[in-house]
């Protein structure tokens, strides 16, 4: 199952970068603008057809695509025919649309997904755990807990600690607390129907400098179950959510204190965070951890946080990226006064260096020192 995770996040980026483009390609289309090229993919060209005025194929390295619109290009050469079908040529409000439509098409993924999960499968209450257990281990690959010694499994349902019966998640956890490390705690398990007494010799953790008895369990949560009107509700705000996390998460990768982490954390220094920047590589694999613990929902929402992060990188005010057009198409607005875009070619090469070594250094991370699923 872990492969078919994997491959089904590649399906989904690979379909993303495909909406993007078509998003730019039909509304080009739509005000009338030339369109020589719809490609996804980058380098040499494995396949392609020509159909009207317009080439369709896909190239070898699928990290992206691209529409080649005729006058986006400062350094192309256009026929004096073609020069009222340029991108520069249409109104400021045509043009602003065509721009922002690939990032738009991205919240639109990640709004019907979410919905459809929220829909189907309903949204989990993180404030409420349930009795049942959701996942017995550790994070830390290899280690073998008390849980897992004792015999207690996925799916089992506690009903008493230490010869009390328990109704809340809570209740466990202070019995766990209130045994020092090494201590044999009574656990009773409900399974298949049947009810199982188990004893678990508690492990350690340190917390704030302290030792703490500890189990290697995780419950699961309450579900909240949403109408359709009410899951396209919810989901619109999630999305909206994700959005700004993903503008500052953005601009906090940026900064100096958490790019020397990065370097940390690649050459071994630090510990790896849930909480880090990762590559498509460390996303990928992420999938298909959830796949592998049959946990769809966990990776369709991992589909949906990429498909919301790209769309707001997409309009960061930086060229290349499309925000980066906005601006100049903005400031050319505002002050009447064409900006030749050449001009802006070495900021261009200093984004794309920035973003490359970001990437590379993701990647690297990725490989050596993973992220792995919570819980």
């Amino acid at each position: 199952m872990r492969g078919f995770g994997i491959l089904l996040f590649i399906f989904f980026v690979l379909l993303a970068i495909a909406i993007h483009e078509l998003g730019h390609f039909a509304t080009a289309k739509w005000f009338k603008i030339k369109v020589d090229k719809f490609f996804i993919g980058f380098g040499p060209k494995l396949w392609s057809v020509k159909r009207g005025e317009t080439e369709y194929g896909i190239a070898a390295f699928p990290l992206g695509g691209y529409v080649k619109i005729a006058g986006m290009n400062p350094l192309e050469e256009i026929p004096p025919e073609d020069l009222p079908r340029t991108f520069k040529a249409k109104p400021a409000w045509q043009r602003a649309i065509v721009l922002v439509a690939g990032s738009v098409t991205h919240f639109i993924v990640a709004l019907v997904i979410l919905a459809a999960i929220l829909a189907i499968a309903g949204q989990k209450d993180y404030g409420t755990a349930t009795l049942e257990i959701r996942k017995i281990g550790s994070e830390t690959p290899g280690e073998i807990t008390s849980s897992q010694r004792a015999g207690m499994k996925a799916g089992d349902r506690i009903v008493s600690v230490a010869g009390r019966p328990v109704t809340q998640w809570s209740q466990v956890q202070e019995a766990i607390l209130a045994r020092a490390p090494g201590q044999r705690l009574d656990i009773v398990v409900e399974r298949d129907g049947r009810e199982l007494a188990l004893s678990a010799t508690l492990g350690e953790r340190e917390r704030d400098g302290q030792k703490i008895a500890f189990l290697g369990v995780s419950p699961e949560f309450a579900v909240i179950d949403h109408s359709a009107g009410g899951a396209i509700i919810e989901s619109g705000r999630q999305v909206g959510i994700g959005m700004w996390q993903s503008l500052v998460a953005f601009k906090n990768v940026f900064a100096p204190s958490n790019l020397n982490r990065l370097f940390q954390v690649a050459i071994g220094r630090q510990e790896r965070s849930e909480t880090d920047p990762s590559s498509l590589v460390g996303v990928g694999r992420l999938s298909g951890d959830a796949a592998s613990e049959g946990d769809f929902a966990s990776l369709f929402l991992i589909i949906v946080s990429f498909n919301i992060f790209v769309g707001v990188v997409n309009l960061v005010p930086l060229p290349p990226l499309d925000g980066g057009h906005l601006a100049v198409l903005g400031f050319e607005k505002l002050t009447r006064r064409e900006v030749d875009v050449r001009r802006l070619l070495p900021i261009t090469a200093m984004v794309l260096s920035a973003l490359g070594m970001l990437f590379l250094l993701l990647l690297y991370t990725d490989i050596v020192n993973p992220i792995r699923l919570p819980g």
